[in-house]
């Protein structure tokens, strides 16, 4: 009897290159849904590459400057006596922490109401103290601390009206 052979290839040959063949289709299928995964992720088809998003969540939910976190030191260029205790014990009384209160040291001649001096890292509480005193300028300098300077100036009549805080309590609800 002889043997027969069909097409020329054992069955455990095939079975073997036909499995090779389905890795390796997998593999080049898996590469190329991972491909298109990462793009569609850099491009923002995803919604997963939204960090400007993030980014203002995280703005959003910082806490504002409070008073009681400024430290400011009070001048008087305008030359009234008194004028700048007066003005911070104001401010005191508003909760901004008083450091110094003297004439200016600069000795500037300032025609409006005042002057706020501060470094880069005073800015925001610059802005604050801007609030309270109508008609300020905010004036950069090279200081390292969050410190800020009040210079009262010729114009300064007196600090905005303090913000009345309201507070709301929960209606007791009959029920």
């Amino acid at each position: 009897m002889a043997y027969v052979r069909t097409g020329g290839m054992s069955t455990a040959a095939r079975r073997k290159r036909r499995r090779t063949a389905l890795v390796l289709t997998a593999l080049t299928l898996m590469l190329v849904l991972v491909f298109v995964y990462a793009v569609a992720y850099y491009q923002g088809w995803l919604g997963g590459s939204d960090t400007a998003a993030d980014t203002d969540q995280v703005t959003a939910t910082a806490p504002p400057l409070q008073p009681s976190d400024v430290r400011v030191n009070v001048y008087n260029a305008k030359g009234e006596p008194g004028l700048a205790g007066r003005t911070s014990e104001e401010l005191g009384s508003r909760g901004f922490v008083i450091d110094a209160v003297d004439n200016d040291p600069q000795d500037a001649s300032i025609e409006h109401s005042a002057d706020i001096r501060h470094g880069p890292d005073g800015l925001e509480a610059a802005e604050l103290m801007q609030q309270s005193v109508p008609g300020s300028e905010l004036v950069a300098d090279e200081r390292e601390s969050a410190e800020i300077d009040l210079v009262l100036g010729d114009g300064f009549e007196q600090l905005a009206p303090a913000e009345t805080e309201q507070t709301s309590e929960p209606e007791a609800t009959d029920g």
